[in-house]
């Protein structure tokens, strides 16, 4: 799924097009995709950053196009909503979630509360990795010893749980106005980070 924040590079987002069943430009991430000489299989939002939908029509027509006005939601929970009603999907991968403008910043991750808990989810740029953790996706990272991780609350989470870490948690509460854990390393190659209640991001930043 391609955001219209911060464009990834061109080699991250074709290595992920590459990777991917279903690529998903969610409305001014269109622009992305075309920088890169890709094209998505659906454009989904507003299109209040996209104006080129006449001219996708005509010259791809295997693209779709979903046109959603509703202006009670982002752009980014219309694309989930659409996924989650017409693709089964297992892992859901976010470029342009990241950098640009706060706001849109914030709302990604707030918004990623209410996708769907099964799907494991996580924003990247050529930076940073940031995973969502839900008591349905624990998160299991291997080779990265010696890399730095912060672990936020994005909500009140019970029975946090962490495997590898120079500061582990056990059984632990995070919450935003609470405990929660930045800046720890990882001390071994295999980390396991999991939560019993709630969302937790993992946030790693690319290279040691």
């Amino acid at each position: 799924m391609v955001l219209n924040g911060s464009p990834p590079s061109e080699e991250l987002l074709r290595w992920q097009v590459e990777e991917s069943d279903h690529v998903i430009a969610v409305d001014g991430g269109w622009h992305a995709l075309r920088h890169a000489n890709l094209l998505p299989d659906v454009v989904i939002g507003d299109f209040d950053s996209f104006q080129e939908r006449d001219c996708v029509e005509k010259d791809f027509p295997g693209v779709l196009l979903h046109h959603a006005d509703n202006q009670d939601n982002t752009d980014f929970e219309k694309a989930c909503d659409w996924l989650a009603c017409n693709i089964q999907t297992q892992y859901l991968t976010i470029l342009g979630g990241l950098g640009n403008r706060s706001d849109h910043f914030l709302s990604n991750l707030f918004n990623s509360i209410k996708a769907d808990t099964s799907w494991i989810l996580s924003f990247e740029d050529d930076r940073e990795w940031i995973r969502r953790i839900t008591p349905s996706t624990p998160l299991v990272l291997s080779g990265r010893k010696g890399a730095t991780i912060s672990i936020l609350p994005l909500v009140e989470c019970h029975g946090v749980h962490s495997r590898g870490l120079c500061w582990e948690s056990k059984d632990a509460c995070f919450s935003p106005t609470g405990s929660f854990s930045q800046s720890n390393l990882c001390e071994t190659d295999e980390v396991k980070i999991e939560c019993k209640q709630g969302t937790l991001l993992a946030l790693v930043p690319k290279g040691l």
